[in-house]
């Protein structure tokens, strides 16, 4: 104060909360309001090894030395005030020793010759921001592009594997600063960087003006990692990662209790953005089964997280975790991509453009987005839009509609509940919600109005809708636009099945097909109806040929077919095969040369299940192709093809490709395909433990099985049999990892009781432990086995009659 020291502290003084990390630094004297006091703190740091704070990566270049600050690890790095209001202006000077540069948020204003081979690198001062956006990276490095605009940063032996982001970074930013009012360079930095780092995991940081991304992100090395699943797979990134600029990093979340506000749109945007620039992928339909259906499973069980949690419920770096780990970006991503069809898009840009505006440089609650939208919401159909918000941020879960119709076709009636797959975990069961009403029927001539007819208002019983003339049909929630699933009665779903089954149906979004599909597996889940209803409704796929339908079908079929017995898949293959001869027979095993992305994805996956379950005409094709040398498949097809190939007599042919490849990741690749051979037997005499490395063992035992499910018992028998050696081989702890994931795919009595004879027999090698993790295993097997007993029974007479 007037500057005069204060009070000198002791760090034997201060006291440390490690749960909410608060330190509390105790003084002499009481503070005197209203003046302003500096901390001075005299401090030294080490590189960590653990992917937070400082850290050092060391990969087959050099050494590489960056920060990852996201969340709360600022603190690591250097003293601050590290939570998201407590905004500051940085300015880095960096040391690093020659043959070395360093890159950080902002330009390069000078570098300092410092003597012994050392600089020093002075940068621009930062736009006002949380302490995680500030970064920096020190590295061998080489840049590509204007690096006072837009640059990337790899390794000097990828610099030629970049042009595809490098032009994609350019298109992407280009269309933000099209779509927002406030362009990136008017935002407070002049720059914007890529760079790559050697992540263990595809991730990426949004840190202002440098965003580092895993290696896998950016570079595509062709002939390996340069087809189309990978470009997808950068689109979707860039355009999350650039998105942050304007939603986190301008405008950023007061506390991370409503993180949504920064990865919702982050996730929301990137999609739409990255659609408009990478057109061929429809990532606009692509969102409803990646994105939405996969969320919906998570938001329909005990312990599930409101969009908005209260602020007192998230002060310790496990409570914000929780916020962070993907599915509060993906809901929020689906209620934001909600409000905007429900808007319209106009109207909502105008909202987003006002928030933007106002909240520059600050940070915001989620009143302050609703109040920007309040304002430019339509009129008509009415709705307390207070309510609405607070219905999808605020409460937990998310509502059913069910569908009933009058005998004479003529009204339609509306009921809402809550959905769970267990009305007694605990869960509230009594939420209620105010729904949007869209909905499509033969009277119309398009079917993707995703105007409101209504809202469902939370304290309506019911809501019904009359027609002049009798309806055929209707379907609800055009596109999946909103936050919640269908059920229809039966006499509704007989209707669709029917129109499904014709012509007609083409005109009907995928998006619906697969929200119908998606809702009736997970309905059989909850015990709500009959899978072998649902896998009957199903019949109409033999017509239809398009991928997204077909991929939210096989996201169905993944849990229930994992349940069924050795004697049920022989049944099971040849419904596949009738339901898939006409998609098949147009996509088949070898790619064309001039064919949609859809069609490659389609082809990909049919191959995937249709030989992973014995399907005779695919693994002759497969067999045929290979044989032929028709070359190497893409690499998004490769592993598929390959592993396919494997369940052939041609299995032994991958381990000549294998013995000729270079590229470390391929041979990891041929080798998880090799591990689909159903000659089990040789592959663990021979293969296995002899020439494969040893640090895949555990992986490639677990995939003979998962890729050939109806070898597991043979299988676990000569791993019983042979104990001793896979024991003295992986080890115990390894050996433990393999039955714990085995123990998943048994299906029958039998094998429960071949299970525990084996355990009784062997509970000596597995430690103290071994009895815990007996009754561990043993459960997870007889949960599994009373599940099907109860829920599948039906659908075995069926798959048994029908075939």
């Amino acid at each position: 104060m007037n500057g005069l020291l204060y009070q000198n502290v002791t760090i034997s003084s201060l006291i440390f909360n490690p749960k909410t990390q608060l330190l509390t630094v105790p003084l002499l004297e009481p503070l005197t309001a209203n003046e302003n006091y500096t901390l001075y703190f005299k401090y030294t740091g080490n590189f960590r090894y653990d992917y937070s704070g400082l850290f050092k990566i060391a990969d087959n270049h050099s050494e590489v030395l960056l920060t990852q600050l996201k969340t709360i690890y600022a603190r690591l790095v250097f003293p601050c005030f590290d939570e998201p209001t407590f905004k500051a202006k940085f300015q880095l000077h960096l040391g690093r020793p020659s043959g070395y540069n360093a890159i950080s948020n902002t330009k390069l204003l000078r570098t300092t010759n410092e003597g012994n081979e050392r600089f020093v690198d002075h940068f621009d001062v930062t736009p006002i921001m949380s302490t995680y956006l500030l970064a920096f990276l020190i590295s061998e490095y080489q840049a590509q592009g204007d690096i006072s605009k837009f640059t990337t940063f790899t390794p000097p032996d990828y610099y030629n594997y970049t042009g595809f982001s490098y032009g994609t970074g350019v298109r992407v930013t280009d269309a933000y600063n099209e779509l927002f009012e406030m362009p990136y360079n008017e935002l407070g930095n002049e720059v914007l960087q890529f760079a790559t780092a050697p992540w263990i995991d595809e991730m990426a940081t949004e840190n202002w003006g440098l965003i580092i991304f895993s290696e896998k992100m950016l570079v595509h090395k062709p002939g390996y990692t340069d087809y189309y699943k990978n470009k997808e797979f950068t689109c979707r990134a860039i355009g999350k990662e650039v998105a942050h600029m304007w939603f986190g990093n301008s405008v950023t979340l007061s506390w991370w209790s409503h993180y949504w506000l920064n990865e919702g749109f982050a996730r929301y945007y990137g999609i739409i953005i990255a659609d408009e620039n990478c057109r061929s992928y429809h990532l606009d339909q692509q969102f409803v089964v990646d994105n939405l259906q996969r969320i919906f499973e998570k938001d329909a069980v005990a312990g599930s997280l409101p969009l908005t949690s209260p602020e007192k419920s998230v002060q310790s770096l496990a409570d914000i975790n929780k916020q962070t780990d993907g599915f509060i970006e993906d809901k929020g991503a689906s209620i934001i991509r909600m409000w905007r069809n429900l808007m319209g898009g106009k109207n909502f840009k105008i909202s987003i453009d006002s928030y933007l505006k106002q909240y520059h440089l600050k940070n915001t609650n989620p009143s302050d987005l609703f109040a920007h939208l309040r304002q430019n919401w339509p009129a008509q159909p009415e709705v307390d839009l207070d309510t609405f918000f607070s219905d999808f941020t605020e409460q937990v879960g998310y509502p059913m509609v069910i569908v009933n119709i009058t005998q004479d076709n003529q009204k339609i009636i509306l009921h809402q509940k809550r959905f769970l797959y267990d009305y007694e975990d605990g869960s509230d069961a009594t939420l209620r919600y105010t729904i949007p009403i869209t909905f499509t029927t033969n009277l119309d001539r398009i079917h993707y109005n995703l105007t409101p007819y209504t809202y469902f208002k939370k304290n309506e019983t019911t809501v019904e809708i009359s027609f002049e003339n009798p309806i055929k049909w209707i379907i609800l929630n055009q596109k999946q636009s909103n936050y919640y699933r269908v059920f229809y009665e039966q006499p509704i779903l007989n209707q669709i099945k029917q129109l499904f089954s014709t012509i007609e149906s083409r005109r009907i979004p995928v998006e619906n097909k697969a929200q119908i599909i998606d809702d009736l597996f997970h309905f059989a889940h909850a015990g709500m109806i009959d899978y072998g209803d649902v896998f009957e409704f199903l019949e109409f796929l033999s017509t239809e040929i398009e991928y997204i339908p077909w991929r939210a079908a096989y996201n169905g079929m993944e849990r229930v077919v994992r349940r069924l017995t050795p004697q049920q898949l022989p049944h099971f293959e040849k419904y596949l095969t009738n339901i898939t001869t006409l998609v098949f027979s147009l996509r088949g095993t070898k790619s064309g040369r001039i064919e949609g992305i859809f069609t490659k994805y389609n082809r990909e996956m049919h191959v995937k299940w249709l030989c992973k379950y014995q399907n005779v005409n695919c693994n002759n094709q497969v067999k045929f192709l290979f044989e032929g040398n028709i070359g190497k498949p893409s690499p998004d097809y490769r592993e598929t093809f390959y592993c396919a190939v494997s369940r052939t007599t041609a299995h032994a042919r991958l381990w000549h490709l294998y013995n000729n490849e270079t590229d470390s990741n391929e041979k990891d690749l041929l080798l998880r395909a090799i591990s689909c051979s159903r000659d089990y037997s040789t592959y663990f005499k021979l293969e296995l433990f002899h020439v494969i490395p040893h640090y895949k063992w555990t992986n490639d035992l677990i995939q003979i099985y998962k890729h050939n499910p109806d070898l597991i018992g043979p299988i676990f028998s000569m791993i019983s049999e042979n104990i001793d050696d896979f024991v003295a081989r992986l080890g115990k702890y390894e050996m433990i990892d393999v039955l714990s994931d085995m123990v998943d795919y048994f299906t029958t009595r039998e094998q429960e009781e071949q299970f525990t004879i084996f355990m009784d027999r062997n509970i000596h090698r597995f430690g103290e432990s071994a009895e815990t993790l007996k009754e561990t295993f043993l459960t997870t097997i007889r949960k599994n086995l009373e599940w099907a007993e109860q829920r599948l029974g039906k659908l075995g007479n069926y798959l048994a009659k029908n075939n």
